[in-house]
């Protein structure tokens, strides 16, 4: 039925992520979410997606971090398309810092202010690996990608990491003394 076919094949793995910084923190199961506040207390990022494997853990980081005082919100399959729309506005609008999201909740999000995804949980495949960064250093902003990774998934980390040709840092979870020294020095840069 064609004269001429023409057969076109898109290389779905290898993705410029020049702009986007990448490291990963190796945590134990029961740390990751003391890792993660660590973290945010560290980093100190503006807009952040945290990534979550399910909707029941997206619902356990969300809470545990709305708990301990930080303005995050949750967005997965589970909500009603109002309850979604809520959650992006307040997101987009700056009345919530962190959105914990699933993959299939945050397809087609589209905020070039994000300026970090955590992956709370390592995704199962390169494909979600760069999906789930490619939130962050849109429009030619930088933006940081860090991942939370069990001493199990070191081989989940490899795949990602041959599969996009990018080799991803490794990084140590701030101590309190590293946080305490950071908090002094953002009241030193406030009060300047």
């Amino acid at each position: 039925h064609l004269r001429s076919p023409r057969t076109i094949a898109i290389d779905g793995g290898r993705q410029p992520v020049a702009l986007i910084r990448q490291a990963y923190y190796e945590v134990l199961p029961h740390q990751k979410i003391e890792a993660l506040m660590r973290i945010f207390d560290l980093e100190t990022p503006g807009p952040t997606i945290v990534f979550c494997r399910t909707r029941k853990g997206c619902d356990e980081v969300g809470e545990r971090m709305a708990a301990q005082g930080f303005l995050a919100d949750r967005l997965h399959g589970d909500l009603t398309q109002p309850d979604r729309d809520r959650v992006m506005k307040r997101f987009k609008e700056g009345v919530v810092d962190i959105l914990v999201a699933t993959d299939v909740a945050a397809r087609g999000l589209d905020i070039e202010t994000v300026t970090h995804v955590i992956n709370f949980d390592v995704p199962w495949d390169a494909e979600s690996y760069t999906h789930r960064i490619g939130r962050t250093g849109r429009a030619g902003r930088e933006g940081d990608a860090l991942m939370l990774i069990e001493p199990r998934e070191r081989r989940h980390l490899r795949i990602i990491e041959r599969a996009t040709g990018n080799r991803i840092r490794p990084a140590k979870i701030p101590t309190l003394a590293d946080i305490k020294v950071r908090r002094a020095e953002r009241l030193k840069e406030q009060l300047a």
